[in-house]
């Protein structure tokens, strides 16, 4: 498919440039010089996506960013900058810029960007979004404005109001506590009492008590009466996260609660009765788990009524740079220091990270910075310093002295920047199907100095894949 696109840079040959990129790719391009310019453009004519520079001279990016969001909201912008910190990331994000591109930048890149920022525009023409922001970049204290995070604020939004049980699905770190509590706060029971309860951390029979209340005598220890979760949060919500470890004797009460909106106390004969609102989470796959006869069939598809899957880190990575916005505050606010600029180069690391542990891992990963970097800058060597170290090995190193903390810090750098060297060589290889010639080349660099790093990290050549 076609598309219509305009490139807003003081510099010319930027224009050029860009222009030249997306003709090749089939596309129709047009470009201005000013910011005002740009702005005559769009009243007269139509563009899908808009790439407009930061800093020009007559009109600023984000002043050309917020006149289009106002007058042509289904147009899609991204920011081209050569002052990329994580401060005008998170200014461009929040005013409402799709994405961001640190110059300089190369062809592959540019069209990565506008490819993404394409499906957004697609999207926006056939439906307008069918909720309302809390903020500028959040819903509920979730925090993200990607279009995964778009679409599960606008379901979170059709759902609260409803009395109906939802099943959050998603990854561990991906803030399965965060959307049942927005999904409370969204509801008709939000001035109501909401419990957070993890299964994992509680033996079945310390559960059972814990949800159902007991009686005195019920068990050794039992010396008095005692009301359980499900009694104390009537008229209010409930969120039980990894449900799928809920034991098989425990399933057939809540099956119950579910069904009857009744439960016994542990030793009890008296019923009672409750008006709750019914939140899950789980990691796992529970249709396997019905399969393999560790969790009931009909309590499965009286869970399953609303699915919510919660995106991981990955499929939204526009959103990192807001998030470590976030957290870096957070941090840095507790440690009451002020707030380090976060180099281009370093937010890139962060973004094409694959964040196996999600919003969780980044969190901790941006409290690693605060306490690692000193000065006002986090550089490159910074980020694989936090990523590339786990808590149990930063810890092992704790110096002692003002002379050993200078010595670890050297051999953090050191270490960091070998393990990401490794990987450097690793992956060109893997790339170029381990012909050791074209990874090279792939590179930029020598073959004899591309095989002098697989000689210090023995690597060794390896054939490709049939």
């Amino acid at each position: 498919m076609t598309a219509h696109i305009l490139i807003v840079d003081d510099e010319p040959v930027i224009c050029k440039s860009c222009e030249k990129v997306f003709r090749r790719a089939g596309h129709s391009t047009a470009s201005a010089t000013s910011g005002r310019e740009a702005l005559k453009m769009l009243g007269s004519e139509t563009y899908d996506v808009v790439f407009t520079d930061l800093k020009m001279v007559d009109m600023g990016g984000l002043e050309v960013l917020r006149t289009i969001k106002e007058q042509y909201p289904t147009t899609v912008v991204v920011i081209i900058t050569g002052y990329a910190t994580i401060a005008s990331a998170v200014e461009t994000m929040r005013s409402g810029a799709f994405d961001y591109l640190p110059k300089p930048f190369t062809a592959g890149e540019l069209l990565a960007v506008f490819n993404r920022a394409f499906e957004r525009r697609t999207l926006l023409q056939m439906s307008e979004p069918a909720f309302e922001y809390t903020d500028a970049v959040g819903f509920e204290g979730l925090i993200g404005a990607s279009q995964p995070m778009r679409e599960l604020y606008s379901l979170i939004q059709k759902v609260g109001p409803t009395d109906s049980t939802v099943l959050i699905i998603g990854e561990s770190g991906t803030g399965k506590d965060l959307t049942a509590k927005a999904i409370h706060q969204r509801s008709k029971r939000k001035d109501n009492k909401f419990f957070a309860i993890d299964i994992s951390t509680l033996s079945s029979t310390i559960l059972e008590s814990e949800l159902f209340g007991h009686v005195k005598g019920s068990f050794t220890g039992a010396t008095s009466d005692r009301p359980g979760v499900f009694e104390v949060a009537d008229q209010g919500t409930i969120f039980l996260d990894e449900i799928g470890n809920l034991p098989v004797e425990t399933q057939a009460r809540l099956l119950r609660v579910l069904q009857e909106k009744e439960f016994l106390p542990v030793g009890s004969t008296t019923v009672k009765k409750v008006d709750l609102r019914l939140i899950f989470a789980t990691n796992q796959d529970l249709k396997q788990l019905v399969i393999e006869g560790k969790f009931r069939e009909d309590l499965y598809y009286r869970l399953n009524v609303f699915p919510l899957r919660l995106p991981t880190l990955r499929e939204r990575r526009e959103d990192i740079p807001e998030l470590a916005h976030h957290f870096m505050e957070k941090y840095c606010s507790a440690l009451e220091r002020s707030m380090p600029r976060v180099r281009a180069e370093a937010m890139e690391l962060l973004m094409d990270y694959t964040w196996p542990g999600n919003v969780r891992e980044l969190e901790h990963a941006v409290e690693r910075l605060t306490i690692l970097v000193e000065g006002d800058e986090i550089e490159p060597i910074h980020v694989s310093a936090a990523l590339y170290r786990t808590d149990s090995a930063i810890r092992s190193m704790v110096p002692k002295t003002s002379d050993d903390l200078k010595n670890v810090k050297r051999r953090i750098r050191e270490s960091s920047v070998q393990e990401v060297e490794k990987l450097f060589v690793e992956e060109s290889l893997v790339r170029n199907n381990w012909n050791v010639s074209k990874a090279a080349r792939d590179v930029n660099m020598q073959r004899s100095n591309f095989q002098a790093l697989m000689r210090k990290y023995g690597i060794k050549k390896q054939n490709p894949p049939a």
